[in-house]
């Protein structure tokens, strides 16, 4: 463990030296239409709190996922969840949704595992004995095998959306068991979606108030409009890794495993999500490459040399990429397809069999203009009914 744990910055920072790809400023997005759908501060965010939260990525296999959400508002926060589970049951995704509630006080923090969810507890009477904190009500477990994504709505005491923009998480995926056992953990921050409020807030001047129906706009007007793509750095799937290499513990090897789900969500119908990409990609010697399509249909999890990513040719191989480092756009293969909304887990085995893992999130790209063509794409959250 020691060998890979201290060689990851050393490798993250030989990957941004080798193939740095940015979004650059941004100061507004402006549709086809000519509608303003985001700023810098107006658009999906990995860093800044928001009105939705999503976690691409909750596990319950091998390794259990800890969710962790916030409130950085002053006010009691009100929020709704649905668990959706994207396992594929011949051949279609099982899209079984689990919906729960959670109360907040002001900049509280909570957390869970998605293994084994949260019951109400309350506060113990014996002051010697520790509290869990302040209990944010009933959280129900996902069963075993789930592999799915969570979304989390801020609400009114009522269950009407809110624009706030006062919650925040982070999801981490793994069990620490014991020295020689499964210790592999990683981090990644849940994506957070800004409501725009109104002119003056984070969307720009064609920013609007939140209507309070069951159907979040990403339109740039009600919340922010989905990126129309995401960048992905990478080491080609199969590489050595250089940081490992160096300090003798051979041979290394590195695979990537890329989750990703559509930029729209019908919780009402209980219609799952479908889509497909393009992977363009770029070699270290500026070598334009593509993948062929890949079917996002409600979840999608695969390695970048997996059936998701077919072929041939297999250009996120190593031997396919022609280098060792890549950098690619992932974004909608035509026009009125959905963007999405992903993570990356990056696993480095070292010689002596020892490992490590790192996520990471995929920056957002909303150039507009050649090479990137990200334009923003408006779909919509589909709330159930309120009642």
């Amino acid at each position: 463990m020691s060998t890979v744990q201290g060689l990851r910055a050393g490798l993250s920072a030989a990957i941004l030296i080798g193939v740095t790809l940015t979004a650059g400023a941004i100061s507004a997005q402006v549709s086809a239409q000519g509608i303003v759908v985001g700023t810098a501060q107006g658009t999906f965010s990995t860093e800044r709190p928001g009105s939705v939260l999503i976690f691409p990525k909750v596990v319950n296999t091998n390794p259990d996922t800890i969710i962790q959400i916030a409130t950085t508002s002053n006010n009691v926060t009100y929020v709704k969840c649905f668990y959706t589970d994207g396992r594929d049951i011949n051949g279609e995704p099982a899209w079984q949704i689990t919906d729960f509630e959670l109360i907040l006080t002001r900049q509280q923090p909570t957390h869970w595992s998605a293994r084994n969810g949260r019951a109400v507890l309350p506060f113990p009477i014996d002051p010697n004995v520790q509290s869990d904190g302040l209990d944010p009500g009933a959280i129900p477990p996902v069963g075993p095998g789930f592999t799915g994504f969570l979304l989390c709505v801020e609400t009114t005491v009522d269950g009407a959306p809110l624009s706030a923009n006062s919650i925040k998480g982070e999801a981490t995926i793994g069990d620490i068991t014991f020295p020689g056992g499964l210790n592999n953990v990683s981090k990644y921050n849940a994506i957070a979606i800004p409501a725009c409020v109104s002119p003056q807030g984070p969307c720009g001047m064609n920013g609007e108030g939140n209507d309070g129906d069951n159907i979040l706009e990403l339109n740039g007007q009600e919340y922010a409009a989905c990126p129309g793509g995401q960048y992905l750095n990478f080491l080609g799937e199969g590489a050595s890794n250089p940081a490992i290499d160096g300090s003798g513990n051979t041979p290394s090897v590195v695979s990537t495993n890329i989750t990703a789900i559509p930029c729209g969500w019908d919780f009402e119908n209980v219609v799952p999500g479908e889509t497909t990409q393009t992977l363009q990609i770029r070699n270290e010697f500026e070598e334009n490459l593509s993948a062929q399509p890949i079917d996002v249909d409600c979840w999608f999890s695969d390695t970048l040399d997996g059936p998701g990513f077919p072929g041939p040719p297999f250009v996120t191989t190593v031997g396919g990429l022609g280098s060792t480092f890549g950098k690619g756009i992932l974004r909608p293969i035509f026009s009125g397809f959905l963007p999405v909304v992903a993570v990356a887990n990056v696993l480095h085995t070292a010689g002596d069999q020892s490992s490590d893992t790192a996520a990471m999130n995929l920056p957002f790209c909303v150039e507009q203009s050649a090479p990137s063509l990200c334009v923003p794409v408006s779909s919509e959250i589909r709330l159930p009914s309120l009642r």
